[in-house]
């Protein structure tokens, strides 16, 4: 990654920042950045330096699965070289009832979802998943002028569209009203989540702690209640790919 940059949303605690003293990093203190979609002036600002550009929260950890070893960069040189938009499928992370944050996200919270099952609920923000899940993208800067939270659109050229899962492929004609980029993909299995090239873990709930700090915090979850989120911790299997991953760093 050549250059990182934090949006932080109005948070309270600034000292989180205080140990990140690399220059390929920049921190940039904001308000109501959905409502703004401050997220959208910045990459007007900086598209032109880049080739490809990744837009996720914190919670969001995009790695490879498929070939394990590989870098991100790796796959996007070898099996994505020709395309211009990757979406990529959450995969959904679960806290196994913790009840105080843990000192590490990617080394403690090693359970998830099967996501072969279905998880039934009324709330339109911790529905079941099971059809459709949301993704994140990875893509190519000159090709898009504008962002929106789950990808890019306005392309300004036809462009090449895939899955990180099996590569499946559309073609998105020139012009806003034509794209067909949308923010879901459907019905990831455990399969896909084992062969899939790329994936997207999602970190929603790490403990009860912190879902109690998003209650307060979290435009999102403003009706919401602990009960809510506690709901939704499936904590059914075991995915230790990124504890992996961090232990060999």
């Amino acid at each position: 990654v050549d250059k990182i940059f934090i949006i932080d949303d109005d948070s309270d605690d600034k000292s989180i920042y205080n140990n990140i003293l690399s220059k390929n990093v920049t921190i940039i203190y904001k308000k109501k950045i959905i409502k703004n979609n401050y997220a959208n002036q910045l990459y007007k600002q900086i598209k032109s330096d880049f080739i490809w550009m990744i837009y996720c929260d914190v919670d969001e950890f995009i790695t490879t699965k498929k070939n394990i070893t590989n870098t991100i960069k790796d796959e996007l040189i070898t099996n994505f070289n020709d395309v211009d938009c990757i979406k990529i499928p959450w995969v959904m992370m679960s806290s196994n009832k913790l009840e105080k944050n843990p000192k590490s996200v990617l080394l403690e919270n090693t359970y998830r979802w099967n996501h072969n099952i279905e998880h039934p609920n009324d709330s339109t923000k911790f529905r079941c998943r099971y059809k459709k899940i949301e993704v994140k993208c990875i893509f190519k800067t000159n090709k898009f002028n504008y962002i929106w939270d789950h990808h890019p659109e306005e392309n300004n050229d036809e462009v090449t569209i895939v899955d990180s899962i099996n590569k499946n492929t559309h073609i998105a004609p020139k012009g806003k009203k034509k794209r067909k980029l949308k923010s879901l993909y459907s019905n990831l299995r455990e399969n896909d989540i084992k062969n899939g090239y790329l994936l997207c873990y999602h970190y929603r709930i790490i403990s009860k702690e912190h879902c109690k700090n998003k209650l307060k915090n979290n435009q999102f979850y403003k009706n919401c209640n602990i009960d809510n989120f506690l709901s939704t911790d499936y904590s059914e299997i075991i995915d230790e790919t990124l504890k992996q991953k961090y232990i060999d760093l």
